[in-house]
């Protein structure tokens, strides 16, 4: 049974600014769980692979990345998209298939925002770990101090192009971040159905590939190890492997019909007193910071609402336009 990881690898946290990265998980909550309603109310349509559970993750990555960096992301986006800075109101709007949606609202969560140095989303598992390894050899032979940072699950790490990459990364000290958000899961298959081991560092070890684990829930942990790793890709020392240890909330898809649950009442009570919101409020205690938790979850809801209230208003994309894709904010 995928369980709660007693031992992961430490890396020192300053008390960062907690509040900040706590508004950053509860405005991609209060997103993800009003999306879900609206699939639901048939206001958005198609499939949403909820990121509920994993915010964290997203929110602590970003958090060591400047504005020239870039970011790769995957089917499950939305939480990377918000974590990134992409506009609420351009991501909402392009849920609802709006002209004023981030892609023109045409792409739906498969997004990319090259305001916010968001390359691209992909349905396909993988494929955009060797597009983030592109970004980063770009910067390495521009000698410039950006980094690439790619996310996906540890369903990628069956690809053979995820292979190619961790071997071309490592042979050439590319400056990449490899975050792999290690859920238990690949759709309804237990990880360890799939892999030897539970755990994935081995894959990126035999590469030669830096690799660390981490509590994924712990979004100050999070914070640390990427901020490590940024700081070893920007002084040149080559790529790192985060494996940072996760659970959805809500299970892989959410589509017309419902999706299966198959995982054990206990295992899903066990994580969800893990939640990432509710680490975030005990590190904060141990912490001695103070956090009211009630008041940023309100702001994120209403600035949700808001965005949402806007993209319903919003006019669809004139038929002229069907067969364009050029991404707003383009050049």
């Amino acid at each position: 049974m995928t369980s709660i990881p007693a031992t992961l690898e430490e890396t020192a946290a300053p008390p960062a600014d907690l509040a900040s990265l706590f508004a950053g998980m509860a405005l991609i909550r209060e997103f993800e769980d009003r999306l879900l309603e609206l699939r639901k109310a048939g206001e958005v349509v198609g499939p949403v692979h909820p990121y509920i559970g994993q915010e964290a993750i997203a929110v602590g990555v970003c958090a060591a990345l400047g504005d020239g960096d870039s970011v790769v992301s995957h089917y499950r986006g939305h939480g990377h998209a918000l974590a990134r800075g992409v506009d609420l109101n351009g991501l909402t709007a392009e849920l609802f298939g709006r002209a004023n949606g981030v892609c023109g609202g045409k792409a739906a969560a498969l997004i990319g925002d090259p305001r916010r140095n968001l390359l691209m989303s992909s349905g396909i598992v993988g494929a955009g770990i060797p597009v983030a390894a592109g970004a980063a050899m770009t910067a390495q032979v521009r000698g410039d101090s950006s980094v690439a940072v790619a996310f996906f699950g540890d369903g990628a790490l069956g690809s053979g192009v995820v292979h190619e990459t961790l071997n071309l990364a490592s042979v050439q000290r590319l400056p990449l971040v490899l975050v792999c958000e290690h859920n238990g899961y690949q759709a309804g298959n237990r990880t360890e159905d799939i892999y030897p081991e539970v755990s994935v560092l081995r894959i990126a070890e035999a590469h030669r590939v830096r690799a660390v684990a981490v509590d994924g829930n712990d979004v100050l942990a999070v914070a640390a190890a990427a901020r490590s790793a940024v700081a070893a890709a920007r002084a040149g020392e080559g790529p790192t492997f985060i494996e940072a240890r996760t659970y959805l909330t809500k299970f892989h898809l959410q589509f017309e019909r419902p999706s299966p649950e198959v995982r054990p009442p206990d295992e899903l009570a066990a994580w969800l007193q893990r939640d990432p919101l509710t680490v975030a409020l005990t590190r904060a205690a141990e912490l001695d910071i103070h956090l009211s938790a009630e008041p940023l979850r309100a702001e994120a809801r209403a600035r949700v609402e808001q965005a949402v209230q806007a993209a319903r208003s919003a006019p669809w994309p004139a038929a002229a336009e069907v067969h364009t894709h050029v991404l707003a904010g383009a050049a």
